[in-house]
């Protein structure tokens, strides 16, 4: 088996350098990850990773089961339909697929949960799910990437979150919360005890770090629903996930500064995704002074590829001197780029952090 190492004369991988970050100790170069999934393959891509851009690939290591739900698709045009046929009723979720580039392979336009009678159906389907370890698929990814990168374990969304996001939308939610809250409440500690589950399988499987969702934003989540209704669940799951040493992070791409002080009180130790200005609203130096002890992923905020070259690159060097020393600091893309500036930018910024990036940074 042969690895990939920077190209820098010395057999520190790009591995060891984010699990060095991950488990509190020092790395030998900031990191630089891209998830696999935003990267096309070619030329370019070559030459960015010989420069240290490594990987991170998300990997579910569990089966879902269902004894008494099937679920039919059918395309009509750029939609697609998913139905959800169970013995008291069925329910369905549309998408808008045939995405260009640069705007995700598809978004949701239509939730399972449109009316009351949806509520029944929707507990119905998550009563019935069975969750199975499978670790193979992760295992064989985690063979396949070698020491380019990390590979991490798929959990699931929180309850609120996946209320929000899957199964009815933020506008059907704030409505909802005030109009019918205890039905709310209800579906929220039915997923939360399958959730509790979940996590334990994930717990026994062989992946060291785990994501538990969430795309944390406060224009969608207030401190008020973010302490009662987030921080609780963080926690349990980050609980079952430490007793079994896995390293918990969560999704947080959003504006994130009323809520930072909330975010301190999770268990979680990486805060992932974390986009600071010009997209978020929340500095680096802030988030460092707040979260002490934690770890931040950022995500290179991607307005910033619009930049021409001179202003990226001064841009990313002023990153690197807020995050300085650059303890406890991994950057990357987590979100999507605009496409038509994408090699350009990514070899400006891949280039000054090969350049400028090697710890402790000196800017």
């Amino acid at each position: 088996m042969f690895f990939t190492c920077y190209l820098r004369g010395d057999d520190v991988t790009i591995r060891d350098d984010v699990m060095a970050v991950l488990k509190g100790e020092v790395p030998e170069r900031i990191p630089w990850l891209i998830y696999a999934n935003l990267l096309p393959r070619g030329f370019i891509e070559r030459k960015l990773r010989e420069m240290g851009l490594g990987l991170a690939i998300g990997c579910s290591v569990y089966r879902i089961i269902r004894h008494n739900v099937t679920i039919e698709e059918r395309i009509e045009g750029d939609y697609l339909y998913r139905i959800y046929r169970t013995p008291i009723g069925s329910s369905y979720e549309k998408y808008r697929v045939g995405l260009k580039r640069g705007t995700g392979d598809s978004w949701r336009v239509e939730y399972l949960i449109k009316s009351d009678k949806d509520y029944d159906i929707v507990e119905f389907t998550i009563e019935d799910i069975e969750y199975e370890p499978y670790y193979d698929e992760f295992l064989i990814i985690e063979r396949d990437l070698g020491e380019d990168g990390v590979v991490f374990a798929w959990g699931d969304y929180t309850p609120l979150m996946k209320i929000i996001i899957e199964l009815m939308g933020f506008r059907k939610f704030a409505i909802e919360i005030y109009r019918n809250p205890e039905r709310i409440k209800e579906l929220m500690k039915l997923i939360d005890e399958k959730e509790r589950e979940l996590y334990g399988i994930i717990a026994e499987s062989p992946a060291e770090i785990v994501k538990v969702g969430d795309n944390i934003d406060s224009m969608l989540v207030s401190p008020e629903h973010f302490k009662e209704y987030c921080v609780p669940y963080y926690n349990a799951y980050a609980g079952i996930l430490h007793g079994k040493g896995k390293i918990v992070m969560s999704h947080m791409d959003g504006r994130l500064r009323v809520l930072k002080d909330l975010i301190a009180q999770t268990k979680l130790d990486v805060i992932e995704a974390f986009t600071p200005p010009p997209m978020g609203d929340l500095t680096i130096t802030e988030a460092k002074m707040a979260w002490k002890g934690k770890i931040i992923w950022i995500n290179f905020p991607e307005s910033t590829f619009v930049y021409e070259d001179k202003r990226l690159m001064e841009f990313t060097k002023e990153l690197l001197r807020e995050i300085a020393p650059g303890d406890g600091f991994i950057l990357g893309i987590t979100e999507d780029p605009p496409p038509e500036h994408f090699w350009r930018a990514m070899m400006v910024i891949t280039r000054t952090l090969y350049r400028y990036g090697r710890y402790p940074i000196r800017l």
